[in-house]
């Protein structure tokens, strides 16, 4: 018997489709290359993310209460009470940082483009900035005279609960 048809909506046992495609996207980028996976263990990956150089950017940090709810009245988990450091390098530094690395330029794309297939004028949906909305984001950028010469840059950033729990 055939498993149920899912709905298109339910990206199970993600959340939704972007978890979704951070995981396949995660999936690729660690290969297995002659049958050996390229981090021993997460603490092998965690230690080469955390050696490695991103210039002279500054490490920044606040600490933030992460539970305001109420409390039971015995036996309070520390979580609830505890404060948490949040480190973070400044983002604008960081993408800036990352536009004049001189090893980043043949892997960026600095301007939105449309592409089409030759032999039936498709449009061909590919990288962000083959999508419309960084276009016409570029085209505001266009229309306001005080952003003559900026670019439209997106960046992403993020962290899994599953990197938060491991971290604190």
């Amino acid at each position: 018997m055939p498993p149920p048809d899912k709905l298109p909506d339910d990206w199970t046992p993600y959340w939704n489709h972007v978890e979704f495609e951070t995981a396949e996207s995660c999936t690729r980028a660690t290969t297995w290359h002659n049958n050996k996976p390229p981090f021993a263990d997460c603490h092998d990956l965690y230690k080469t993310i955390d050696s490695t150089p991103v210039g002279d950017i500054k490490w920044q940090s606040f600490k933030v209460q992460v539970y305001w709810g109420k409390k039971p009245a015995h036996n309070i988990p520390l979580w609830m009470d505890q404060p948490y450091d949040v480190w973070y390098r400044d983002p604008h530094e960081v993408v800036r940082s990352m536009l004049v690395n001189p090893e980043y330029a043949m892997e960026m794309d600095y301007q939105p483009y449309c592409e089409y297939l030759t032999d039936s004028d498709e449009r061909q949906w590919q990288d962000f900035m083959s999508g419309d909305w960084a276009w016409n984001q570029a085209d505001i950028i266009s229309e306001d005279p005080e952003t003559l010469g900026s670019m439209f840059v997106q960046s992403y950033s993020g962290v899994t609960r599953q990197q938060c729990l491991t971290r604190m």
